[in-house]
């Protein structure tokens, strides 16, 4: 019996598992069982983060405010991909997605936009990575099964190829489980290893940890240095970015 909340609208299965789609008041939410939800977006207004995490992940735009060029892996229900057109008419994003079955159901479950200004591309992350030499002022990673965080995430050469596609400003937000401890002990030691101490993190209330990565080193991290920024992104995507910033923190 399903535990999960709504009416469900539809299922698909692939080799990898179920794909659901409920209805939940004004939201529809994807799940791949269940684990939990994988994406939820508020239909009258698709661009709205809806999830926390999903609004801390955002949080990468106060560091790189005028991205040209953006990765995504992992597309989920397209909630980011919304977000980020949303935020910027100049703005490019490539998504890597290992499932057709999960772009199938975001194109027509979840108005994900048919736009130039979106390329996806069906394939596993790390060899998607490892084809790439283009680079990318952002780099957004968040790679999650029904039975949670992929560990592939924190592998170092994930997260070497990462870094070598990112631009010389470039930033890479990580999305990470850590259960609600606030740390994650491997993640720390991958990220210093990789970019010393030049990377932040914010806790989430629902578990998740965000990890932010400077390739050209660590910016001003202040709330105040970055309030301007947060009220553009409250005004653009509506979510409460001055609030969330008093949660980033030194690695």
């Amino acid at each position: 019996m399903s535990t999960m909340q709504g009416t469900e609208i539809t299922r698909q299965f692939d080799e990898h598992g179920p794909i659901y789609v409920y209805d939940d008041g004004p939201y529809r939410y994807m799940s791949f069982g269940s684990g939990g939800e994988q994406s939820r977006i508020d239909r009258s207004r698709p661009d709205y983060p809806v999830y926390q995490y999903l609004q801390v992940m955002l949080l990468g735009l106060l560091y790189q405010p005028a991205p040209q060029q953006a990765l995504m892996l992992g597309l989920g229900g397209g909630s980011l991909v919304h977000a980020l057109l949303s935020y910027s008419a100049n703005l490019e994003i490539t998504v890597a997605e290992l499932r057709q079955q999960v772009l199938n159901t975001a194109t027509e479950y979840f108005q994900l936009p048919d736009t130039p200004r979106l390329t996806i591309t069906i394939s596993d992350a790390m060899e998607y990575l490892c084809q790439q030499n283009s680079t990318y002022d952002l780099i957004f990673t968040d790679l999650f099964s029904d039975t949670g965080m992929q560990h592939q995430q924190l592998q170092k050469e994930y997260l070497e190829q990462c870094y070598r596609l990112l631009s010389d400003q470039g930033v890479l937000v990580l999305n990470l489980w850590d259960e609600g401890h606030g740390y994650h002990p491997r993640a720390n030691q991958q990220l210093s290893d990789l970019f010393g101490d030049n990377w932040l993190c914010c806790t989430v209330d629902s578990g998740n940890l965000i990890a932010f990565g400077f390739k050209g080193g660590k910016p001003e991290s202040n709330p105040r240095a970055l309030l301007n920024g947060a009220k553009k992104l409250e005004k653009r995507l509506g979510f409460p970015a001055r609030k969330l910033l008093n949660r980033i923190r030194e690695s």
